[in-house]
Protein backbone atom coordinates (compact mmCIF):
# COMPACT_ATOMS: atom_id res chain seq x y z
CA UNK A 1 0.00 0.00 0.00
CA UNK A 2 1.88 3.42 -1.14
CA UNK A 3 1.73 6.45 1.48
CA UNK A 4 0.78 9.67 -0.32
CA UNK A 5 4.07 12.09 0.13
CA UNK A 6 2.74 15.29 0.86
CA UNK A 7 4.68 18.63 -0.19
CA UNK A 8 6.80 20.60 2.47
CA UNK A 9 5.37 23.96 2.18
CA UNK A 10 6.43 27.36 3.60
CA UNK A 11 4.56 29.97 4.45
CA UNK A 12 5.05 33.42 4.62
CA UNK A 13 3.41 35.75 6.55
CA UNK A 14 1.87 34.58 9.73
CA UNK A 15 -0.26 37.62 11.06
CA UNK A 16 -4.56 36.85 11.79
CA UNK A 17 -4.74 35.25 8.83
CA UNK A 18 -1.60 33.13 7.90
CA UNK A 19 -1.30 31.76 11.52
CA UNK A 20 -4.51 30.18 11.56
CA UNK A 21 -3.65 29.31 7.93
CA UNK A 22 -0.22 27.21 9.29
CA UNK A 23 -2.03 25.63 12.13
CA UNK A 24 -4.27 24.00 9.47
CA UNK A 25 -1.67 22.95 7.35
CA UNK A 26 -0.21 21.40 10.35
CA UNK A 27 -3.25 19.56 10.97
CA UNK A 28 -3.82 18.51 7.68
CA UNK A 29 -0.09 16.13 8.15
CA UNK A 30 1.95 19.02 6.05
CA UNK A 31 5.39 20.00 7.20
CA UNK A 32 5.43 23.67 7.29
CA UNK A 33 7.73 26.39 7.93
CA UNK A 34 7.14 29.99 7.88
CA UNK A 35 7.91 33.07 8.18
CA UNK A 36 7.21 36.45 9.54
CA UNK A 37 8.48 39.49 10.69
CA UNK A 38 6.75 39.63 14.22
CA UNK A 39 9.31 36.92 16.19
CA UNK A 40 6.52 35.99 18.50
CA UNK A 41 4.45 34.84 15.09
CA UNK A 42 7.61 32.33 14.53
CA UNK A 43 7.14 30.90 17.89
CA UNK A 44 3.46 30.13 17.86
CA UNK A 45 4.37 28.32 14.64
CA UNK A 46 7.00 26.35 16.56
CA UNK A 47 4.89 25.91 19.57
CA UNK A 48 2.04 24.41 17.32
CA UNK A 49 4.46 22.17 15.71
CA UNK A 50 5.52 24.25 12.65
CA UNK A 51 9.08 25.48 12.29
CA UNK A 52 9.56 29.55 12.77
CA UNK A 53 12.65 30.71 10.44
CA UNK A 54 14.13 34.07 10.41
CA UNK A 55 14.29 34.76 6.81
CA UNK A 56 11.76 34.57 3.83
CA UNK A 57 14.67 32.93 2.28
CA UNK A 58 15.39 30.30 4.52
CA UNK A 59 11.20 29.40 4.59
CA UNK A 60 11.10 29.00 1.07
CA UNK A 61 14.38 26.99 0.63
CA UNK A 62 13.01 24.33 2.63
CA UNK A 63 9.79 24.32 0.36
CA UNK A 64 8.35 22.84 -2.81
CA UNK A 65 5.18 24.90 -1.82
CA UNK A 66 5.50 28.38 -1.01
CA UNK A 67 2.30 30.30 0.33
CA UNK A 68 1.79 34.25 0.96
CA UNK A 69 -0.24 35.88 2.75
CA UNK A 70 1.18 39.17 2.78
CA UNK A 71 -1.02 42.35 2.95
CA UNK A 72 -0.76 43.99 -0.62
CA UNK A 73 1.03 43.41 -4.30
CA UNK A 74 4.06 45.75 -3.31
CA UNK A 75 5.06 43.40 -0.52
CA UNK A 76 4.43 40.25 -2.54
CA UNK A 77 6.57 41.34 -5.39
CA UNK A 78 9.52 42.81 -2.85
CA UNK A 79 8.89 39.42 -1.40
CA UNK A 80 9.64 37.62 -4.61
CA UNK A 81 12.08 39.41 -5.80
CA UNK A 82 14.10 38.87 -2.41
CA UNK A 83 13.52 34.80 -2.96
CA UNK A 84 14.70 35.11 -6.82
CA UNK A 85 17.69 37.01 -5.80
CA UNK A 86 18.67 34.42 -3.50
CA UNK A 87 17.19 31.30 -5.53
CA UNK A 88 15.89 30.04 -2.48
CA UNK A 89 12.39 28.91 -5.52
CA UNK A 90 13.38 25.77 -6.83
CA UNK A 91 12.61 24.94 -10.64
CA UNK A 92 9.39 23.22 -10.82
CA UNK A 93 8.34 25.07 -7.52
CA UNK A 94 4.76 27.04 -6.69
CA UNK A 95 4.17 30.03 -5.23
CA UNK A 96 0.47 30.66 -4.13
CA UNK A 97 -0.07 33.94 -3.86
CA UNK A 98 -3.54 34.17 -0.81
CA UNK A 99 -3.00 38.17 -0.32
CA UNK A 100 -5.61 40.48 -1.76
CA UNK A 101 -2.89 41.69 -4.63
CA UNK A 102 -3.57 43.68 -7.79
CA UNK A 103 -4.29 41.14 -10.40
CA UNK A 104 -2.23 42.94 -13.01
CA UNK A 105 0.70 42.95 -10.65
CA UNK A 106 -0.04 39.34 -10.17
CA UNK A 107 0.01 38.54 -14.23
CA UNK A 108 3.15 40.97 -14.51
CA UNK A 109 4.79 38.51 -11.71
CA UNK A 110 3.49 35.46 -13.40
CA UNK A 111 5.70 35.67 -16.33
CA UNK A 112 8.71 36.75 -14.02
CA UNK A 113 8.48 33.74 -11.91
CA UNK A 114 7.92 31.33 -15.44
CA UNK A 115 11.33 32.60 -16.75
CA UNK A 116 12.73 31.14 -13.61
CA UNK A 117 10.17 27.48 -13.84
CA UNK A 118 8.32 28.56 -11.27
CA UNK A 119 4.70 28.68 -11.32
CA UNK A 120 2.64 31.02 -9.80
CA UNK A 121 -1.09 30.54 -8.64
CA UNK A 122 -3.63 33.22 -7.40
CA UNK A 123 -5.84 32.09 -4.45
CA UNK A 124 -7.15 34.65 -1.85
CA UNK A 125 -9.47 33.67 0.40
CA UNK A 126 -12.97 34.91 2.00
CA UNK A 127 -14.32 34.00 5.19
CA UNK A 128 -12.13 36.05 7.61
CA UNK A 129 -10.47 34.93 11.01
CA UNK A 130 -12.71 32.30 11.73
CA UNK A 131 -12.97 30.73 8.41
CA UNK A 132 -9.20 30.49 8.68
CA UNK A 133 -9.59 28.52 11.77
CA UNK A 134 -12.10 26.11 10.93
CA UNK A 135 -11.21 25.53 7.75
CA UNK A 136 -14.30 27.21 5.97
CA UNK A 137 -12.76 29.43 3.69
CA UNK A 138 -13.76 30.36 0.30
CA UNK A 139 -10.65 30.05 -1.47
CA UNK A 140 -10.67 32.11 -5.70
CA UNK A 141 -7.89 31.04 -7.82
CA UNK A 142 -6.14 31.93 -10.24
CA UNK A 143 -3.79 29.61 -12.75
CA UNK A 144 -3.80 27.02 -15.14
CA UNK A 145 -5.90 23.74 -14.35
CA UNK A 146 -2.62 21.51 -13.95
CA UNK A 147 -1.26 24.46 -11.43
CA UNK A 148 -4.64 24.34 -10.16
CA UNK A 149 -4.56 20.09 -9.89
CA UNK A 150 -1.34 20.31 -7.96
CA UNK A 151 -2.13 22.42 -5.39
CA UNK A 152 -5.51 21.73 -4.67
CA UNK A 153 -4.58 19.55 -1.96
CA UNK A 154 -3.27 21.80 0.08
CA UNK A 155 -6.09 24.66 -0.33
CA UNK A 156 -8.99 22.00 0.61
CA UNK A 157 -7.30 21.74 4.10
CA UNK A 158 -7.87 25.47 4.22
CA UNK A 159 -11.26 25.42 2.61
CA UNK A 160 -13.03 25.20 -0.41
CA UNK A 161 -10.79 26.90 -3.65
CA UNK A 162 -12.38 27.04 -7.00
CA UNK A 163 -10.84 27.50 -10.01
CA UNK A 164 -12.24 31.37 -11.34
CA UNK A 165 -9.71 31.55 -14.76
CA UNK A 166 -6.53 32.11 -15.59
CA UNK A 167 -3.68 33.67 -13.56
CA UNK A 168 -4.91 36.74 -11.97
CA UNK A 169 -8.33 35.97 -12.14
CA UNK A 170 -8.39 34.83 -7.87
CA UNK A 171 -7.19 38.43 -7.35
CA UNK A 172 -9.62 40.03 -9.70
CA UNK A 173 -12.77 38.03 -8.23
CA UNK A 174 -11.61 38.72 -4.68
CA UNK A 175 -11.33 42.59 -5.53
CA UNK A 176 -14.80 42.48 -7.11
CA UNK A 177 -15.87 40.41 -4.20
CA UNK A 178 -14.86 43.32 -1.52
CA UNK A 179 -16.21 45.64 -3.52
CA UNK A 180 -19.65 44.04 -3.05
CA UNK A 181 -19.46 43.29 0.15
CA UNK A 182 -18.01 46.76 1.15
CA UNK A 183 -21.32 48.39 -0.79
CA UNK A 184 -23.98 45.88 1.15
CA UNK A 185 -22.14 47.14 4.37
CA UNK A 186 -22.88 50.30 3.57
CA UNK A 187 -25.93 49.86 2.51
CA UNK A 188 -26.76 47.75 5.61
CA UNK A 189 -25.52 50.55 7.98
CA UNK A 190 -27.40 53.36 6.36
CA UNK A 191 -30.63 51.34 7.05
CA UNK A 192 -29.89 49.86 10.25
CA UNK A 193 -29.19 54.04 11.18
CA UNK A 194 -32.62 54.63 9.83
CA UNK A 195 -34.51 52.12 11.02
CA UNK A 196 -33.44 52.60 14.72
CA UNK A 197 -34.03 56.34 14.03
CA UNK A 198 -37.56 55.07 13.38
CA UNK A 199 -37.89 53.54 16.80
CA UNK A 200 -37.11 49.66 15.61
CA UNK A 201 -34.36 47.42 17.43
CA UNK A 202 -31.62 46.76 15.26
CA UNK A 203 -31.03 43.22 16.25
CA UNK A 204 -34.83 42.77 15.14
CA UNK A 205 -34.39 44.39 11.51
CA UNK A 206 -31.61 42.01 11.21
CA UNK A 207 -32.99 39.18 11.96
CA UNK A 208 -35.97 39.89 9.90
CA UNK A 209 -33.59 40.80 6.93
CA UNK A 210 -31.95 37.75 7.32
CA UNK A 211 -35.41 36.09 5.95
CA UNK A 212 -35.75 38.10 3.49
CA UNK A 213 -34.30 39.07 0.18
CA UNK A 214 -32.62 41.72 1.39
CA UNK A 215 -29.79 39.15 3.18
CA UNK A 216 -26.53 39.46 3.18
CA UNK A 217 -23.40 38.90 4.13
CA UNK A 218 -23.45 42.26 6.09
CA UNK A 219 -26.78 40.96 7.87
CA UNK A 220 -25.66 37.28 8.29
CA UNK A 221 -22.27 38.01 9.16
CA UNK A 222 -21.21 40.83 10.46
CA UNK A 223 -24.01 42.46 12.21
CA UNK A 224 -24.74 39.60 14.61
CA UNK A 225 -21.23 38.92 15.24
CA UNK A 226 -19.03 41.91 15.33
CA UNK A 227 -21.42 45.24 15.17
CA UNK A 228 -24.40 44.47 16.91
CA UNK A 229 -21.91 42.92 20.03
CA UNK A 230 -19.83 45.98 19.76
CA UNK A 231 -17.02 44.50 19.41
CA UNK A 232 -16.28 45.32 16.05
CA UNK A 233 -13.53 42.92 15.83
CA UNK A 234 -13.95 40.46 12.65
CA UNK A 235 -9.99 40.74 12.41
CA UNK A 236 -10.13 42.49 8.53
CA UNK A 237 -9.04 45.62 8.84
CA UNK A 238 -11.10 48.90 7.36
CA UNK A 239 -7.57 50.22 5.44
CA UNK A 240 -6.99 46.26 3.59
CA UNK A 241 -11.21 46.72 2.54
CA UNK A 242 -10.87 50.01 1.32
CA UNK A 243 -7.29 48.29 -0.70
CA UNK A 244 -9.54 45.58 -2.27
CA UNK A 245 -12.15 48.51 -3.05
CA UNK A 246 -9.91 50.01 -5.01
CA UNK A 247 -7.99 47.67 -6.87
CA UNK A 248 -11.75 46.82 -8.14
CA UNK A 249 -12.45 49.93 -9.23
CA UNK A 250 -9.33 50.70 -11.17
CA UNK A 251 -9.99 47.04 -12.71
CA UNK A 252 -13.56 48.76 -13.96
CA UNK A 253 -12.05 52.12 -14.88
CA UNK A 254 -9.19 50.03 -16.87
CA UNK A 255 -11.58 47.52 -19.00
CA UNK A 256 -13.88 50.72 -19.68
CA UNK A 257 -16.96 49.73 -17.23
CA UNK A 258 -16.32 51.81 -14.49
CA UNK A 259 -17.95 51.39 -11.15
CA UNK A 260 -19.93 54.22 -10.33
CA UNK A 261 -21.86 53.11 -7.36
CA UNK A 262 -18.59 51.90 -6.44
CA UNK A 263 -16.27 55.07 -6.61
CA UNK A 264 -18.87 56.31 -4.33
CA UNK A 265 -18.56 53.59 -1.35
CA UNK A 266 -14.67 54.47 -1.68
CA UNK A 267 -15.23 58.07 -1.47
CA UNK A 268 -17.38 56.93 2.02
CA UNK A 269 -14.65 54.53 2.91
CA UNK A 270 -11.95 57.36 2.58
CA UNK A 271 -14.00 59.66 4.60
CA UNK A 272 -14.15 56.87 7.27
CA UNK A 273 -10.66 56.29 7.22
CA UNK A 274 -9.51 59.81 7.68
CA UNK A 275 -11.63 60.06 11.22
CA UNK A 276 -11.16 56.24 12.59
CA UNK A 277 -8.39 55.36 13.99
CA UNK A 278 -5.30 53.69 12.37
CA UNK A 279 -6.04 49.86 12.44
CA UNK A 280 -9.55 50.24 12.67
CA UNK A 281 -11.31 46.90 11.80
CA UNK A 282 -13.55 47.00 8.54
CA UNK A 283 -16.72 46.58 10.77
CA UNK A 284 -16.10 49.98 12.34
CA UNK A 285 -17.73 51.67 9.31
CA UNK A 286 -20.98 50.83 10.35
CA UNK A 287 -20.49 52.61 14.06
CA UNK A 288 -19.41 55.68 11.74
CA UNK A 289 -22.42 55.62 9.51
CA UNK A 290 -24.47 55.53 12.72
CA UNK A 291 -22.20 58.35 14.13
CA UNK A 292 -22.52 60.48 11.00
CA UNK A 293 -26.01 60.05 10.02
CA UNK A 294 -27.73 63.06 10.86
CA UNK A 295 -25.05 65.41 9.17
CA UNK A 296 -25.04 64.65 6.09
CA UNK A 297 -21.85 64.64 3.86
CA UNK A 298 -21.44 66.32 0.44
CA UNK A 299 -19.10 67.31 -2.07
CA UNK A 300 -16.58 70.01 -0.26
CA UNK A 301 -18.84 70.23 3.31
CA UNK A 302 -17.59 65.82 3.56
CA UNK A 303 -14.20 67.60 5.27
CA UNK A 304 -15.76 70.00 7.06
CA UNK A 305 -15.62 68.60 10.42
CA UNK A 306 -12.66 69.58 12.77
CA UNK A 307 -11.30 66.09 12.97
CA UNK A 308 -11.52 65.34 9.22
CA UNK A 309 -9.38 68.67 8.81
CA UNK A 310 -7.18 67.82 11.77
CA UNK A 311 -6.64 64.64 10.00
CA UNK A 312 -6.43 65.76 6.37
CA UNK A 313 -3.67 68.50 7.86
CA UNK A 314 -2.07 65.60 9.47
CA UNK A 315 -1.63 63.77 6.52
CA UNK A 316 0.13 66.65 3.88
CA UNK A 317 2.66 66.87 6.88
CA UNK A 318 3.75 63.42 7.40
CA UNK A 319 3.72 63.47 3.36
CA UNK A 320 5.74 66.98 2.89
CA UNK A 321 7.11 67.19 6.18
CA UNK A 322 5.52 70.71 6.68
CA UNK A 323 2.47 73.37 6.94
CA UNK A 324 1.96 76.40 6.21
CA UNK A 325 -0.50 79.07 5.26
CA UNK A 326 -1.01 78.41 1.84
CA UNK A 327 -2.06 74.65 2.81
CA UNK A 328 -4.44 76.28 5.33
CA UNK A 329 -6.02 78.01 2.50
CA UNK A 330 -6.89 74.94 0.57
CA UNK A 331 -7.96 73.09 3.31
CA UNK A 332 -10.22 75.78 4.57
CA UNK A 333 -11.73 76.53 1.01
CA UNK A 334 -11.39 73.11 -0.84
CA UNK A 335 -10.71 70.76 1.65
CA UNK A 336 -11.83 67.80 -1.02
CA UNK A 337 -9.87 69.07 -3.42
CA UNK A 338 -6.47 68.76 -0.92
CA UNK A 339 -7.91 65.31 -0.02
CA UNK A 340 -7.92 64.15 -4.11
CA UNK A 341 -4.03 65.92 -3.86
CA UNK A 342 -2.80 63.95 -0.51
CA UNK A 343 -3.89 60.32 -2.46
CA UNK A 344 -1.64 61.22 -5.43
CA UNK A 345 1.34 62.92 -3.19
CA UNK A 346 0.40 59.66 -0.81
CA UNK A 347 1.57 56.86 -3.91
CA UNK A 348 5.76 56.97 -3.52
CA UNK A 349 5.20 57.13 -0.15
CA UNK A 350 3.09 54.20 -0.14
CA UNK A 351 5.26 52.20 -2.42
CA UNK A 352 9.13 52.99 -0.90
CA UNK A 353 11.24 51.78 -3.68
CA UNK A 354 13.28 54.86 -3.01
CA UNK A 355 14.62 56.21 0.48
CA UNK A 356 13.18 59.24 1.73
CA UNK A 357 16.51 61.22 1.35
CA UNK A 358 16.58 60.41 -2.54
CA UNK A 359 12.88 61.25 -2.65
CA UNK A 360 13.57 64.54 -0.85
CA UNK A 361 16.38 65.00 -3.41
CA UNK A 362 13.99 64.46 -6.40
CA UNK A 363 11.67 66.76 -4.75
CA UNK A 364 14.39 69.74 -4.68
CA UNK A 365 14.97 69.01 -8.18
CA UNK A 366 12.04 69.31 -9.48
CA UNK A 367 11.03 72.56 -7.38
CA UNK A 368 14.68 73.92 -8.62
CA UNK A 369 14.71 73.57 -11.85
CA UNK A 370 15.14 76.62 -13.91
CA UNK A 371 11.60 76.26 -15.88
CA UNK A 372 9.70 75.85 -12.50
CA UNK A 373 11.98 78.04 -9.33
CA UNK A 374 9.08 77.12 -6.98
CA UNK A 375 10.91 78.80 -4.10
CA UNK A 376 8.53 77.21 -1.05
CA UNK A 377 8.95 74.28 -2.21
CA UNK A 378 12.85 74.43 -2.49
CA UNK A 379 13.15 75.63 1.43
CA UNK A 380 10.57 72.60 2.49
CA UNK A 381 12.98 69.78 1.05
CA UNK A 382 16.27 71.11 1.68
CA UNK A 383 14.54 71.13 5.34
CA UNK A 384 13.29 67.30 4.63
CA UNK A 385 16.30 66.28 3.54
CA UNK A 386 18.66 67.31 5.88
CA UNK A 387 16.37 65.91 8.55
CA UNK A 388 16.55 62.17 6.44
CA UNK A 389 20.31 62.86 6.79
CA UNK A 390 21.42 64.16 3.97
CA UNK A 391 24.44 66.31 3.95
CA UNK A 392 24.74 69.95 2.43
CA UNK A 393 27.68 68.03 -0.12
CA UNK A 394 24.37 65.95 -1.21
CA UNK A 395 21.83 68.79 -1.45
CA UNK A 396 24.02 70.94 -3.53
CA UNK A 397 25.29 68.65 -5.73
CA UNK A 398 21.16 67.68 -6.20
CA UNK A 399 20.95 72.17 -6.81
CA UNK A 400 24.44 71.71 -9.33
CA UNK A 401 22.24 68.66 -11.64
CA UNK A 402 19.32 70.95 -11.78
CA UNK A 403 20.97 73.88 -13.03
CA UNK A 404 22.80 71.78 -15.81
CA UNK A 405 18.99 71.75 -17.44
CA UNK A 406 19.16 75.43 -19.46
CA UNK A 407 21.21 73.32 -21.69
CA UNK A 408 18.30 71.50 -23.55
CA UNK A 409 17.42 75.28 -25.16
CA UNK A 410 20.76 73.99 -27.50
CA UNK A 411 19.48 70.50 -26.98
CA UNK A 412 16.16 71.64 -28.89
CA UNK A 413 17.37 74.51 -30.69
CA UNK A 414 20.63 73.69 -32.75
CA UNK A 415 18.59 70.86 -34.48
CA UNK A 416 15.63 72.67 -35.23
CA UNK A 417 18.13 75.36 -36.73
CA UNK A 418 20.09 72.65 -38.54
CA UNK A 419 16.72 71.82 -40.05
CA UNK A 420 16.26 75.55 -41.36
CA UNK A 421 19.80 75.75 -42.40
CA UNK A 422 19.25 72.29 -45.11
CA UNK A 423 15.87 73.34 -45.93
CA UNK A 424 17.18 77.15 -47.05
CA UNK A 425 20.46 75.18 -48.84
CA UNK A 426 22.65 76.65 -46.39
CA UNK A 427 23.70 72.94 -44.97
CA UNK A 428 24.30 70.08 -47.10
CA UNK A 429 25.74 67.35 -44.60
CA UNK A 430 27.43 67.65 -41.18
CA UNK A 431 31.07 68.39 -41.09
CA UNK A 432 33.43 66.50 -40.52
CA UNK A 433 34.81 67.02 -36.60
CA UNK A 434 38.33 68.73 -36.40
CA UNK A 435 40.92 67.02 -33.89
CA UNK A 436 39.91 69.71 -31.26
CA UNK A 437 35.78 68.84 -31.33
CA UNK A 438 37.52 65.14 -31.14
CA UNK A 439 39.20 65.62 -28.01
CA UNK A 440 35.70 67.60 -26.44
CA UNK A 441 33.49 64.14 -27.27
CA UNK A 442 36.18 61.86 -25.49
CA UNK A 443 36.42 64.14 -22.95
CA UNK A 444 32.99 64.19 -22.37
CA UNK A 445 33.01 60.11 -23.27
CA UNK A 446 35.12 59.86 -20.20
CA UNK A 447 33.49 62.43 -17.60
CA UNK A 448 29.96 61.26 -18.29
CA UNK A 449 30.40 57.48 -19.01
CA UNK A 450 28.02 57.99 -22.58
CA UNK A 451 27.80 59.97 -25.46
CA UNK A 452 23.92 60.48 -27.37
CA UNK A 453 23.67 62.12 -30.99
CA UNK A 454 21.62 65.42 -29.63
CA UNK A 455 25.12 66.55 -29.02
CA UNK A 456 26.40 66.10 -32.37
CA UNK A 457 24.91 69.19 -34.02
CA UNK A 458 26.25 71.13 -31.01
CA UNK A 459 29.68 70.24 -30.77
CA UNK A 460 29.49 70.73 -34.61
CA UNK A 461 28.03 74.21 -34.85
CA UNK A 462 29.48 75.20 -31.44
CA UNK A 463 32.55 73.81 -29.99
CA UNK A 464 32.96 76.79 -27.51
CA UNK A 465 29.54 75.94 -25.34
CA UNK A 466 30.08 72.45 -25.68
CA UNK A 467 33.64 73.02 -24.30
CA UNK A 468 31.83 75.29 -21.37
CA UNK A 469 28.71 72.62 -20.48
CA UNK A 470 31.20 70.10 -20.43
CA UNK A 471 33.24 71.68 -17.79
CA UNK A 472 30.37 73.05 -16.13
CA UNK A 473 28.16 69.69 -15.98
CA UNK A 474 31.13 67.40 -14.88
CA UNK A 475 31.67 69.20 -11.75
CA UNK A 476 28.79 67.20 -9.73
CA UNK A 477 29.69 64.32 -11.23
CA UNK A 478 33.52 64.83 -9.79
CA UNK A 479 32.78 65.14 -6.31
CA UNK A 480 30.71 61.88 -6.05
CA UNK A 481 28.18 62.81 -2.81
CA UNK A 482 25.45 60.94 -4.93
CA UNK A 483 25.54 57.58 -6.29
CA UNK A 484 25.26 57.86 -10.29
CA UNK A 485 21.95 56.30 -9.83
CA UNK A 486 20.48 58.85 -7.73
CA UNK A 487 21.72 61.70 -10.20
CA UNK A 488 20.40 59.76 -13.25
CA UNK A 489 17.30 59.67 -11.11
CA UNK A 490 17.40 63.82 -10.69
CA UNK A 491 17.83 64.14 -14.43
CA UNK A 492 14.54 62.37 -14.88
CA UNK A 493 12.89 64.05 -12.50
CA UNK A 494 13.16 67.74 -14.01
CA UNK A 495 13.39 66.23 -17.80
CA UNK A 496 9.95 64.92 -17.16
CA UNK A 497 8.78 67.83 -14.80
CA UNK A 498 5.37 68.99 -16.24
CA UNK A 499 6.97 72.59 -16.81
CA UNK A 500 9.96 70.81 -18.90
CA UNK A 501 9.39 67.89 -20.45
CA UNK A 502 12.09 67.45 -21.98
CA UNK A 503 11.80 63.79 -23.77
CA UNK A 504 14.94 62.77 -25.85
CA UNK A 505 16.77 63.50 -22.08
CA UNK A 506 14.22 62.24 -20.58
CA UNK A 507 14.70 58.51 -22.48
CA UNK A 508 18.38 58.69 -22.38
CA UNK A 509 18.68 59.16 -18.64
CA UNK A 510 16.35 56.39 -18.10
CA UNK A 511 18.86 54.19 -19.89
CA UNK A 512 20.97 55.49 -18.09
CA UNK A 513 19.57 54.92 -14.59
CA UNK A 514 18.78 51.44 -15.65
CA UNK A 515 22.71 50.58 -16.54
CA UNK A 516 23.65 52.01 -12.97
CA UNK A 517 20.93 49.76 -11.46
CA UNK A 518 18.35 51.77 -10.86
CA UNK A 519 14.45 49.44 -11.23
CA UNK A 520 11.47 49.96 -13.08
CA UNK A 521 9.92 51.15 -9.83
CA UNK A 522 12.51 53.21 -8.57
CA UNK A 523 11.99 55.51 -11.99
CA UNK A 524 8.37 55.45 -12.30
CA UNK A 525 8.44 56.77 -8.30
CA UNK A 526 10.67 59.33 -9.89
CA UNK A 527 8.05 60.22 -12.28
CA UNK A 528 5.00 59.97 -9.50
CA UNK A 529 6.75 62.44 -7.71
CA UNK A 530 7.02 65.29 -10.41
CA UNK A 531 3.55 64.40 -11.41
CA UNK A 532 2.70 66.21 -8.75
CA UNK A 533 3.79 69.51 -8.84
CA UNK A 534 1.11 70.78 -10.74
CA UNK A 535 -0.84 71.00 -7.69
CA UNK A 536 2.17 74.12 -6.84
CA UNK A 537 -0.34 76.26 -8.89
CA UNK A 538 -2.91 75.76 -5.72
CA UNK A 539 -0.61 76.46 -3.68
CA UNK A 540 0.13 79.49 -4.86
CA UNK A 541 -3.05 80.56 -6.28
CA UNK A 542 -4.93 79.45 -3.03
CA UNK A 543 -3.68 82.02 -0.46
CA UNK A 544 -3.84 84.41 -2.81
CA UNK A 545 -7.32 83.74 -2.99
CA UNK A 546 -7.94 83.78 0.58
CA UNK A 547 -6.23 86.91 0.69
CA UNK A 548 -8.17 88.60 -1.84
CA UNK A 549 -11.50 87.27 -0.51
CA UNK A 550 -10.53 88.48 3.53
CA UNK A 551 -9.63 92.08 1.64
CA UNK A 552 -13.23 92.05 0.42
CA UNK A 553 -15.02 91.06 2.97
CA UNK A 554 -12.76 93.88 4.83
CA UNK A 555 -13.76 96.43 2.48
CA UNK A 556 -17.69 95.40 2.98
CA UNK A 557 -17.80 94.99 6.87
CA UNK A 558 -16.75 99.05 6.86
CA UNK A 559 -18.61 99.87 3.75
CA UNK A 560 -21.86 102.46 4.80
CA UNK A 561 -24.54 100.37 4.02
CA UNK A 562 -22.15 97.67 6.45
CA UNK A 563 -22.21 100.08 9.21
CA UNK A 564 -26.17 101.67 9.07
CA UNK A 565 -25.62 104.55 6.87
CA UNK A 566 -28.64 105.25 4.10
CA UNK A 567 -29.15 106.70 0.80
CA UNK A 568 -31.67 109.36 0.39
Amino acid sequence: MSTEVLPDIALIGLGNMGSPMAARLIGAGYRVTGFDLDPAARDRLTANGGTGVATAVEAARAASVVILMLPNSTVVEAVVRDLLDAAALAPGSVVVDMSSSDPASTRELAQTLSAADVTLVDAPVSGGVKGAENGKLTIMVGGSPEAFDTVRPVLESLGTPRLGGDVGAGHAIKAINNLLSATHLLATAEAAAAAQRFGLDPAVLIDMVNTSSGRSGSTDNKYPNFILPGTYDSGFALALMLKDMKIATDLAAKVGAPALLGEQAVAMWERAQTQLEPGADHTEIARWIDNNVDDPVADDSAADSEASKNALAQRIRDIHGTWDDGWQSILDLRPTFLAAYADLAEVPWKKNHLDDKTKELIYLAVDAAATHLHSPGVRQHIRAALDHGATPDEIMETIKLTATLGIHAMNIGVPLLTEVLEEEGLRDTPAELTSYQRSLQEQFTTERGYWHEFWDEILELDPEMFEAYTEFSALPWRTGSLSPKVKELIYIAFDSAATHLYVKGWKLHIRNAIHHGATKEEILEVMEISSALGFQSATTAFPILADELDRRSRRSASSPDAIGGSHS
